[in-house]
């Protein structure tokens, strides 16, 4: 492993660190996202605790970290499989952020970002698979699960050097949710107002 690719990965998990959830929180006197509504500090709880302002800004800003962190690596590093390393170290920072005590959030819209960078082919297939489930439910956590499963045979098909990493960051994504899996399966997740 190179000194360059170790001080991106570095990079890329800083980044992906910064919460925009608790700063919009903050910033805006709100009560930290972690402590309301479904404790996950993103763009969907955002919209609960902030409304859609803050909700966009949130998600803008996740989208974003995810994306220049790869763009900065790409710089660098020309081989993509490297460039889902970092990409995934984004999304890693976003979960476990060291500027937050480690209380992240699910990853979604900082993979989002990610993969915009890597293969917008493939977030474009996310975004799809994410807004029909949405769209469908009303569940946000349904509609991530989905695009993740979906993601992964559209990966190994056509983009098999990046099926590592980004299979791993889907896969952090979808054990981020694991207890929104159970309350999916009893029926008492939460749903969006029609």
């Amino acid at each position: 492993m190179s000194i360059e690719l170790i001080l991106l990965l570095c990079t890329g998990y800083l980044l992906g660190s910064i919460s925009f959830a608790v700063v919009f929180s903050k910033l805006g006197k709100l009560p930290d996202p972690r402590s309301f509504g479904s404790g996950n500090p993103g763009a969907s709880n955002m919209l609960r605790l902030g409304g859609r302002p803050l909700a966009l800004a949130t998600l803008l800003g996740d989208l974003g970290k995810g994306a220049l962190a790869v763009w900065l690596a790409s710089l660098w590093l020309p081989a993509p499989a490297a460039l889902g390393w970092v990409g995934l170290a984004a999304v890693c920072g976003h979960i476990l952020p060291v500027f937050h005590r480690l209380q992240g959030g699910k990853g979604v819209a900082t993979a989002g970002g990610v993969l915009l960078m890597l293969s917008w082919p493939a977030a474009l297939v996310a975004a799809v698979l994410w807004l029909g489930i949405f769209a469908w439910q009303r569940i946000a956590s349904l509609a991530s699960l989905a695009a993740c499963l979906g993601l992964v045979p559209w990966l190994a098909w056509l983009r098999p050097e990046l099926l590592l990493p980004c299979g791993l960051m889907l896969a952090l994504i979808m054990l981020r949710h694991r207890l929104n899996i159970g309350r999916l399966l009893d029926g008492s997740e939460n749903h969006f107002k029609r």
